[in-house]
Protein backbone atom coordinates (compact mmCIF):
# COMPACT_ATOMS: atom_id res chain seq x y z
CA UNK A 1 0.00 0.00 0.00
CA UNK A 2 1.21 3.53 -0.68
CA UNK A 3 2.43 5.62 2.23
CA UNK A 4 -0.69 7.81 2.12
CA UNK A 5 -3.20 4.95 2.08
CA UNK A 6 -3.32 4.61 5.90
CA UNK A 7 -4.13 8.27 6.60
CA UNK A 8 -6.62 8.32 3.72
CA UNK A 9 -8.44 5.28 5.08
CA UNK A 10 -8.40 6.89 8.51
CA UNK A 11 -9.96 10.05 7.07
CA UNK A 12 -12.73 7.94 5.51
CA UNK A 13 -13.26 6.15 8.83
CA UNK A 14 -13.48 9.47 10.68
CA UNK A 15 -16.07 10.71 8.19
CA UNK A 16 -18.12 7.53 8.69
CA UNK A 17 -17.87 7.98 12.46
CA UNK A 18 -19.12 11.56 12.10
CA UNK A 19 -22.09 10.30 10.10
CA UNK A 20 -22.67 7.65 12.76
CA UNK A 21 -22.73 10.35 15.42
CA UNK A 22 -25.37 12.26 13.47
CA UNK A 23 -27.36 9.06 13.02
CA UNK A 24 -27.13 8.25 16.73
CA UNK A 25 -28.37 11.74 17.64
CA UNK A 26 -31.27 11.48 15.22
CA UNK A 27 -32.20 7.96 16.32
CA UNK A 28 -32.05 8.98 19.98
CA UNK A 29 -34.35 11.95 19.41
CA UNK A 30 -36.75 9.87 17.34
CA UNK A 31 -36.89 7.20 20.06
CA UNK A 32 -37.23 9.57 23.00
CA UNK A 33 -39.59 12.14 21.51
CA UNK A 34 -41.37 9.98 18.88
CA UNK A 35 -41.18 12.83 16.42
CA UNK A 36 -39.30 13.05 13.14
CA UNK A 37 -38.95 16.80 13.73
CA UNK A 38 -37.08 16.12 16.97
CA UNK A 39 -34.70 13.89 15.02
CA UNK A 40 -34.13 16.61 12.43
CA UNK A 41 -33.46 19.19 15.15
CA UNK A 42 -31.05 16.85 16.97
CA UNK A 43 -29.10 16.18 13.78
CA UNK A 44 -28.92 19.90 12.97
CA UNK A 45 -27.74 20.76 16.49
CA UNK A 46 -25.01 18.10 16.44
CA UNK A 47 -23.93 19.05 12.91
CA UNK A 48 -23.78 22.74 13.81
CA UNK A 49 -21.79 22.02 16.95
CA UNK A 50 -19.38 19.83 15.01
CA UNK A 51 -19.02 22.48 12.32
CA UNK A 52 -18.30 25.24 14.81
CA UNK A 53 -15.92 23.30 17.05
CA UNK A 54 -14.43 20.22 15.41
CA UNK A 55 -14.55 20.54 11.63
CA UNK A 56 -11.36 21.12 9.67
CA UNK A 57 -12.00 24.86 9.24
CA UNK A 58 -13.88 25.44 12.49
CA UNK A 59 -13.46 28.93 13.94
CA UNK A 60 -13.01 27.59 17.48
CA UNK A 61 -11.18 24.35 16.74
CA UNK A 62 -9.04 23.16 19.65
CA UNK A 63 -5.34 22.45 19.07
CA UNK A 64 -4.19 19.07 17.76
CA UNK A 65 -4.28 16.57 20.58
CA UNK A 66 -7.43 18.00 22.16
CA UNK A 67 -9.29 17.96 18.87
CA UNK A 68 -8.74 14.21 18.49
CA UNK A 69 -9.68 13.56 22.12
CA UNK A 70 -12.89 15.62 21.88
CA UNK A 71 -13.93 13.97 18.62
CA UNK A 72 -13.43 10.45 19.97
CA UNK A 73 -15.20 11.28 23.24
CA UNK A 74 -18.22 12.44 21.21
CA UNK A 75 -18.07 9.26 19.13
CA UNK A 76 -18.10 7.17 22.32
CA UNK A 77 -21.07 9.19 23.58
CA UNK A 78 -22.82 8.31 20.31
CA UNK A 79 -22.16 4.62 21.00
CA UNK A 80 -23.52 5.00 24.54
CA UNK A 81 -26.64 6.68 23.16
CA UNK A 82 -27.16 3.83 20.70
CA UNK A 83 -26.84 1.32 23.52
CA UNK A 84 -29.24 3.32 25.70
CA UNK A 85 -31.98 3.37 23.05
CA UNK A 86 -31.85 -0.40 22.63
CA UNK A 87 -29.40 -0.91 19.76
CA UNK A 88 -26.56 -2.86 21.40
CA UNK A 89 -25.33 -4.55 18.21
CA UNK A 90 -25.06 -1.28 16.29
CA UNK A 91 -23.45 0.34 19.35
CA UNK A 92 -20.87 -2.48 19.57
CA UNK A 93 -19.95 -2.20 15.89
CA UNK A 94 -19.73 1.58 16.19
CA UNK A 95 -17.54 1.25 19.29
CA UNK A 96 -15.25 -1.21 17.48
CA UNK A 97 -14.82 1.31 14.65
CA UNK A 98 -14.06 4.01 17.23
CA UNK A 99 -11.33 1.83 18.73
CA UNK A 100 -9.84 1.30 15.26
CA UNK A 101 -9.89 5.07 14.76
CA UNK A 102 -8.16 5.66 18.10
CA UNK A 103 -5.46 3.15 17.14
CA UNK A 104 -4.97 4.81 13.75
CA UNK A 105 -4.83 8.22 15.42
CA UNK A 106 -2.03 6.99 17.68
CA UNK A 107 -0.17 5.35 14.78
CA UNK A 108 -0.43 8.40 12.52
CA UNK A 109 -0.28 11.06 15.27
CA UNK A 110 2.77 12.85 13.88
CA UNK A 111 1.33 13.09 10.38
CA UNK A 112 -2.14 14.10 11.65
CA UNK A 113 -0.68 16.73 13.97
CA UNK A 114 1.38 18.27 11.18
CA UNK A 115 -1.62 18.27 8.82
CA UNK A 116 -3.76 19.99 11.45
CA UNK A 117 -1.11 22.65 11.96
CA UNK A 118 -0.79 23.23 8.20
CA UNK A 119 -4.56 23.61 7.77
CA UNK A 120 -4.62 26.12 10.63
CA UNK A 121 -1.69 28.05 9.17
CA UNK A 122 -3.30 28.17 5.73
CA UNK A 123 -6.38 29.82 7.26
CA UNK A 124 -4.26 32.71 8.55
CA UNK A 125 -3.98 35.45 5.92
CA UNK A 126 -0.51 36.20 4.64
CA UNK A 127 1.12 38.24 1.91
CA UNK A 128 0.43 41.75 0.70
CA UNK A 129 -3.28 41.71 1.43
CA UNK A 130 -2.69 40.68 5.04
CA UNK A 131 -0.07 43.42 5.38
CA UNK A 132 -2.64 45.99 4.26
CA UNK A 133 -0.88 47.12 1.10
Amino acid sequence: MPDTAGPALHAVLLFLLELGLLGAAGFWALTVFSSPWAAVVAVIVVAAGWGLLLSLKAPARPPWPWHAVAAHVLFVLGAVVLFAVGQPLIAAVYLALILVSVALTVVHRDRVGRAAERSHESAVPSGRRAAGR
